[in-house]
């Protein structure tokens, strides 16, 4: 009996599946650990805006409306230039010709108009004339203008005085002629008042029959005749008279018309000088545009133009200027599927992708404007919002590396947090929710 095997016990007898079981187990209690944490673990979310390091003004383009020669160039790449700085002189030939011309068109017509007022105003001309070449003296064709003006001037005043000279003479004339003529009828008056008592006298003696009738007669013929004289007399005065009162009217029109005529031309030659002065402002601006100079101060970049004789054409980009001392912000470009959560004001965190890592600054700025709707790329047909992103500044101090404008920058914008799953899910379910829409 010692010999025989005792049975082997029931432990002894292991499920060959345990294991695997217990393997299976482990894995799905691994699985819904992971579960659990991804459906409630928080997961930082951002969004991603690619764009560059830009001026808070946008760079000035210097450009040049009608072109031209270029004579000198007093800029190169690079260079940092101020406000108002010459940047590049051009032939200024035609420009100045075209300025002379019109010049000497207002300057003619400012003198005709000095010596009408001074006509209008019965004014001394030498002070009249004095007067504008004071305000002229810098612009040597102000000589000729007044001399021209100043010869015609005293042409027309002796004229005007000749004229007037013979008709004041005539009316002298008339007045003596006047005082001559009432001389006479006055003799004649006396005359008639003598015969006029001697023909009394003569009738006495006739009607007493001392005296014949033929000498009565006589001296009635003689007392019409005086009587005629002195008429004839009061008509040549009356007519003096008249021929006075015309001759006085006409130096009033002469005067009138000399008024009016001045008048006229003084109205004319204001009207042409208004038409001349705007050509002349703009002949002097073509001329001061022949000196280009700098709209902003800052640093050229972008220069086109190299050398001396060469042409520019009308509006064509000479070159650019950045300017100093504005403030550098970042635009970029933010897709528009990340535009949902983002708002002016949120706080950004700016990566420089050009700058070695360990050399790259860390930055942070804040959304300073988001362009109201899309605005598409005219090469690539790609859709997106324009932001601008402001830096702090004490960011920029600290910044081992010079923030330049143009580098390549990347905005990382927070969006709150989200959970593992949703993060994985959330692409599928869209798709999912797409597909059932579709028919």
């Amino acid at each position: 009996m010692s010999n025989l095997v005792a049975p082997p016990k029931l432990a002894d007898y292991r499920n060959p599946l345990r294991p695997a079981l217990w393997g299976f187990g482990v894995v799905a209690a691994f699985l819904l650990a992971v579960l659990v944490w991804g459906n409630s673990a928080p997961l930082a979310s951002s969004a991603l805006a690619e764009g560059s390091l830009q001026v808070m003004a946008q760079r000035q383009s210097v450009q040049h409306p009608h072109g031209g020669v270029i004579t000198q160039l007093h800029v190169a790449e690079g260079q940092t230039v101020s406000r108002g700085a010459l940047l590049i002189e051009l032939d200024e030939t035609e420009a100045r010709a075209s300025r002379n011309i019109a010049q000497a068109e207002v300057i003619a017509l400012q003198a005709q108009q000095a010596r009408l007022e001074c006509e209008r105003d019965k004014s001394d001309p030498i002070t009249c004339l004095d007067k504008l070449s004071a305000e002229k003296s810098d612009q040597p064709e102000v000589a000729e203008a007044i001399a021209n003006e100043d010869a015609l001037l005293q042409a027309r005043a002796r004229k005007f005085q000749t004229e007037t000279d013979m008709l004041t003479s005539r009316v002298s004339q008339l007045h003596e002629q006047i005082s001559g003529l009432e001389a006479q009828l006055q003799g004649l008056s006396q005359q008639r008042s003598l015969l006029e008592e001697e023909l009394a006298t003569s009738r006495k003696l006739q009607a007493s029959g001392l005296t014949s009738r033929n000498r009565t007669m006589e001296l009635e013929r003689a007392v019409a005749n005086v009587m005629g004289d002195e008429g004839a007399r009061l008509a040549e005065i009356a007519s003096a008279k008249q021929e006075i009162s015309e001759a006085q009217l006409a130096v009033a029109r002469l005067e009138d018309e000399r008024v009016s005529e001045i008048t006229d031309q003084l109205r004319s030659t204001r009207s042409a000088l208004a038409e001349a002065q705007p050509r002349l402002d703009a002949a002097y601006f073509v001329e001061e545009r022949s000196r280009i100079r700098a709209p902003v101060s800052g640093q050229i970049v972008g220069l086109s133009v190299f050398t001396e004789g060469g042409v520019i054409q009308p509006g064509q980009k000479l070159m650019d200027i950045v300017p100093d001392d504005n403030p550098i912000i970042v635009e970029a470009r933010l897709p528009l599927s990340d535009i949902n959560g983002i708002a002016v004001g949120d706080m950004t965190d700016i990566r420089l992708t050009g700058v070695p890592r360990k050399q790259r600054p860390e930055l942070q700025g804040e959304i300073l404007s988001i362009s109201a709707d899309k605005v598409t790329d005219s090469q690539s047909g790609t859709s997106y919002f324009s932001i601008r992103v402001g830096l702090k500044t004490e960011d920029i101090a600290q910044a081992e590396v010079p923030l330049r404008p143009g580098m390549p920058a990347e905005v990382v914008i927070p969006r709150g947090s989200r959970t593992v799953v949703s993060y994985l899910l959330g692409p599928l379910l869209d798709e999912i929710t797409h597909a059932f829409r579709e028919e």
